[in-house]
């Protein structure tokens, strides 16, 4: 709780479907990404819900850190379940040009084939723009 008061915390929603492809085996996956981008990544569970069981078709993951490694822990994430579960994020996603002053994010909507090139053989291309970006 107060996690929304919180200026180092993204909360993601995951899909149930895709929970275990984005943890992995024994939380691989997750700690993968996390020592990639430098956060602390959870699912948000409370006991009440676990107990109820059923009804719930996401699960929240928390991820903190500082805004740029948790805005790319959090791009990594959605692409596991965009991988998983096409259109889960992106179906109806529009392009977004940020005004706002410091760390933001824009959106370009890109064509199949605009999307391949820009991911290159085996990531290599996105490795480089997140170079060229600043990321590292």
């Amino acid at each position: 709780e107060g996690w929304e008061d919180r200026d180092d915390c993204t909360v993601v929603e995951v899909p149930s479907e895709c929970i275990g492809y984005i943890t992995g085996a024994r939380r691989a996956t997750l700690g993968t990404m996390e020592e990639e981008w430098g956060t602390l990544m959870f699912f948000m569970n409370k006991q009440e819900d676990a107990r109820r069981g059923g009804g719930n078709r996401s699960e929240k993951l928390a991820i903190f850190g500082p805004d740029r490694p948790r805005r790319g822990a959090e791009l990594k994430v959605m692409s596991g379940v965009e991988t998983k579960s096409p259109g889960y994020y992106t179906r109806g996603v529009r392009e977004k040009v940020s005004d706002r002053k410091g760390f933001d994010t824009d959106r370009i909507v890109f064509r199949d084939d605009e999307l391949s090139y820009a991911l290159g053989k085996e990531g290599a291309t996105r490795k480089k723009l997140e170079v060229a970006s600043g990321r590292s």
